[in-house]
């Protein structure tokens, strides 16, 4: 049990929602999101080729790729791990897959989505002026606004992966996952679909919380262990059998 940074995450998310919910200090919240949108949607204007790279960047075939090149991740850490270590470190990053999709699922889904339905505006419907991609790259279709943009749901994937990534990967590579991890939040914010407190904020919160419970505790050691013998036993199987 890792006490320390279990508390000081936990201290983080209080002073992230305390402030974000309270009136006297969300409103400097608010005075940055209009500032990092403006900035970033402002990058976009009289690009075509900026603005169809960042509406390329935010297409749903987009997660394909980002699915492989998690993979590629998970497979370069898994064969640095050495022949005695690979079987652990493909059971560590199957905990990681596991975990994130469970919390993508309860908490941004269900939770956020259809019971706490916390109606937030994405800023390319309340900000201007402002650059929307769909008015000049009509033909591809991209995330460019939502009612509830509060959490990220993107962005909340990419962040557990950088966190848990490298927890079980190491500063080395994990330093790479982090920088993949920010290009990634990227597009969204750009275009505007979310807010930087979207991001920031919404995602971040729900990945220190669950993070620190999965990492911070026993936990992650339990079911990655489960995890290994499953593996073994199925090594184990294919082996023997005839």
């Amino acid at each position: 049990m890792r006490l320390k940074p279990l508390l000081y995450c936990h201290l983080v998310i209080l002073f992230l929602m305390g402030t974000f919910f309270w009136a006297p200090t969300r409103v400097y919240w608010d005075i940055l999101d209009v500032a990092v949108f403006k900035f970033l949607n402002g990058t976009l204007k009289d690009n075509l080729g900026l603005q169809t790279f960042w509406a390329l960047a935010n297409h749903k075939l987009t997660d394909w790729v980002e699915d492989f090149i998690f993979i590629a991740f998970f497979g370069l850490a898994i064969y640095q791990a050495g022949r005695g270590a690979r079987l652990r470190k493909a059971s560590q990053f199957v905990f990681c897959v596991l975990f994130a999709a469970t919390m993508l699922y309860g908490v941004n889904k269900v939770l956020f989505r259809e019971h706490l339905k916390i109606p937030r505006p994405s800023p390319s419907l309340v900000v201007t002026p402002c650059i929307r991609v769909s008015d000049n790259i009509p033909w591809l279709k991209t995330k460019e606004r939502a009612g509830s943009s509060f959490p990220g749901d993107h962005a909340t994937t990419v962040i557990f992966f950088a966190v848990s990534y490298t927890f079980f990967a190491g500063r080395r590579l994990g330093a790479y996952a982090i920088v993949y991890a920010l290009i990634r939040t990227l597009p969204r914010l750009i275009i505007g679909a979310h807010w930087f407190t979207d991001v920031f904020v919404g995602s971040g919160v729900i990945v220190l919380f669950f993070s620190s419970w999965a990492l911070c505790t026993p936990f992650h050691f339990w079911v990655t262990n489960w995890i290994e013998s499953f593996l073994k036993m199925f090594s184990y199987r294919r082996i023997t059998s005839p």
